[in-house]
């Protein structure tokens, strides 16, 4: 199975296609054409923008990937996909998006996996091991609110994977979307724009949508991720600016489980493996003045990168290249809240998470403390009951283990300006740690 699996490294070849469609969040269509090739300007939602030439000799205004990202901005949800929309649709939803009976668990938001280093913005389904080429119409996803589908990624034509696979988006009202990634074979309406996608590898467009109704078939490699992004939902970032020229829907991240009717909610927390409140998890835990939550390599423009990073993979030896170089975050497990993982985007090349020994909690660390030190550890999985866990079956409330063998370690200090030195020491314990040394980097929000 090509999909996903928890905790493994096969899930890297993933990672371009659950980022992909128009992940610059806010269009450039807004704006109105430019006068002078190479001027910089701020556009009204605070993006930066450079005035290009198109391919048809066409002056316009595009995303500046050369300028750095600071700052703050303000956009609507709307404007981050850059739809029409409905102000009197639905703000919440009606339906569910798929039979919970048949669903083998749901992973809740926030994961840090893989090339995924800060949390992720949505829930995962999977269904039993071995449903795999299940017979046509055995697994349907359906719509759950009234709407518009108004993008749909070709993941077959952009990522050359070799079954059905969508990045589909349904604006319900300007104040809440829907977006389902790595769902299978389009039906119904949604067939319309699985065809348009086929050529370019996408589609943006309007197609209505009603409650419940079928927009794929996900029999044949079922298992899907899951956002809702909603107004009400809106959360202050310690810098969204870090987000504006890569996945800015970001501060508007939802917990779904708080959308869906209450039996539909109940059926789909009965599936979910967290435990404790909120089950469906959450992606914000940036804590100001401390070394928790997420950060980026200054210069670098949050969470886009360098933009020079060509997504590459080596899952055999665990090196994975691309934007989450520049990414590092120190978070409670989405699982396990009370551990803490240590998640750093390029640790020798490998995207890869740790446990620290001793389960040292980040926020502990503030403003005006001499560099902290951790060693790093690899971990396990327990059950509720003690006993080792299968990171593929998971078990609902299971919990984190530490291994033995130290991996490195990593020194950090919060500066007086808000920013973090970090030292990735991989092979080096704490004890050796002298003072930071010339692979220091300084982090921002």
């Amino acid at each position: 199975m090509l999909k996903r699996s928890l905790g493994i490294i096969s899930a890297l070849v993933l990672v371009v296609g659950a980022c992909g469609g128009n992940s610059s969040g806010s269009s450039t269509e807004r704006y109105q054409g430019c006068s002078k090739e190479g001027e910089k300007v701020k556009g009204k939602d605070g993006l930066p923008l450079a005035c290009v030439m198109n391919s048809a000799g066409e002056l316009m205004w595009e995303i500046d990937g050369d300028a750095p990202v600071t700052g703050d901005f303000a956009q609507s949800l709307s404007s981050v996909f850059g739809d029409e929309c409905d102000s009197d649709g639905p703000k919440t939803y009606s339906a569910g998006i798929g039979d919970a009976s048949q669903m083998s668990y749901i992973d809740p938001l926030g994961a840090m996996i893989t090339t995924h280093i800060t949390p992720i913005d949505h829930i995962y389904v999977y269904y039993p091991q071995g449903s795999e080429n299940s017979a046509p119409g055995t697994f349907m996803l359906t719509a759950p609110a009234d709407g518009t589908i108004v993008s749909v990624e070709d993941f077959r034509k952009n990522n050359d994977y070799p079954y059905p696979d969508y990045r589909v988006v349904i604006s319900h009202s300007c104040d809440l979307y829907s977006v389902f990634i790595h769902v299978g074979e389009l039906q119904g309406v949604a067939a319309e724009a699985a065809s348009a996608a086929a050529a370019s590898g996408y589609w943006k467009g309007s197609i209505p949508v009603s409650t419940g109704e079928v927009i794929a078939d996900d029999s044949l490699t079922p298992g899907f991720d899951f956002s809702t992004f909603a107004t009400a939902a809106k959360t202050e970032m310690v810098n969204p600016g870090s987000y504006m020229t890569m996945e800015s829907w970001k501060p508007f991240t939802a917990n779904p489980f708080d959308y869906f009717p209450a039996e539909v909610t109940a059926a789909y927390e009965a599936k979910t493996v967290r435990a404790k409140a909120p089950v469906g998890g959450t992606i914000f835990h940036d804590i100001d003045g401390s070394a928790q939550g997420v950060w980026f390599v200054k210069d670098t423009n949050g969470y886009r990168g360098k933009g020079d990073q060509k997504a590459s993979y080596n899952n055999h030896g665990k090196v994975a290249r691309g934007y989450w170089d520049t990414h590092l975050a120190f978070a409670p497990h989405h699982v396990d809240a009370s551990t803490f993982i240590y998640s750093i985007g390029d640790w020798e090349g490998c995207p890869c998470q740790f446990m620290s020994v001793g389960n040292l909690d980040p926020s502990a660390v503030t403003v005006g403390a001499q560099p902290t030190v951790v060693d790093l550890v690899e971990y396990g999985y327990l059950a509720p009951d003690g006993s080792m866990m299968d990171p593929n079956k998971p078990v609902k409330g299971y919990s984190l283990t530490p291994g033995d063998t130290v991996v490195g370690s990593v020194a950090f200090q919060i500066n007086a300006d808000g920013s973090m030195t970090v030292e990735k020491r991989p092979g080096k314990d704490a004890a050796s740690f002298t003072g930071f040394g010339a692979g220091a980097q300084t982090y921002v929000r």
